[in-house]
Formats: structure tokens, C-alpha cells, sequence
């Protein structure tokens, strides 16, 4: 060791200790411990209102809508025209009378 390098030590020992005299005269305040809460009914009071909210427009909201049997099924068909145009129809009928194949078309055109 040098005395370079114990006279550093020696001011680094001599510095802190002069801050570590300072630090015994602070009083460092006591820390309070956070309050324990009572339970009472009047703290559930703010969720029973919400959740009265959600029940009553969750009952008072249509549960479904109640659909009409023109409705139920839906026919499309392509049809040709006279002048060989092809366009839409569509059609809605509570039952269906006729049933034709995905597939008939195949074997009738080609």
C-alpha cells in the first residue's frame, strides 16, 4: 500500500464518519401503519345499487324476438331470361313445398 493511498482512505474514513456524527442527531419520524377499515353494510351499498342495475335491464331487455313463419325459409334461384339474361330471384315461404339437389344442375347442364 502507498501512502497515497492510506492518506485517501484515511480522508474517505475521516468524511464519512463526520456525516455519520450528523445522522445520529436526525430524528427520523415514525411510520403509521395504515388504519384498518371497518366493515359495515353502508360500504356495499355503491354494489348492490350497481348490481340492481345490471339485473333490471338484463329482465327488461327482449329476451328474443319472436319471428313470423313467412320468414323461415329463404329461397334463391337464378333464372334465365328470353333474351338468355340471368338474374335473381328470392323468395321467402313458411314451408317448403319442393326440394331440389345442390348438385341436379350438374347433371342436366353438362
Amino acid at each position: 500500500m502507498n501512502k497515497q493511498d492510506s492518506v485517501e482512505e484515511k480522508e474517505l474514513e475521516l468524511f464519512f464518519s463526520e456525516w455519520k456524527e450528523k445522522d445520529k442527531d436526525i430524528r427520523v419520524p415514525e411510520f403509521e401503519f395504515g388504519k384498518k377499515r371497518k366493515f359495515t353494510l353502508w360500504s356495499l351499498l355503491p354494489v348492490g345499487i350497481a348490481a340492481t342495475l345490471l339485473f333490471g335491464i338484463w329482465f327488461l331487455l327482449p329476451s328474443e324476438k319472436d319471428y313470423q313463419l313467412e320468414y323461415d325459409t329463404l329461397i334463391i334461384t337464378l333464372v334465365e331470361d328470353e333474351n338468355q339474361e340471368q338474374h335473381f330471384v328470392i323468395e321467402t315461404k313458411s314451408s317448403l313445398d319442393e326440394w331440389e339437389a345442390p348438385s341436379s344442375s350438374l347433371l342436366t347442364e353438362f
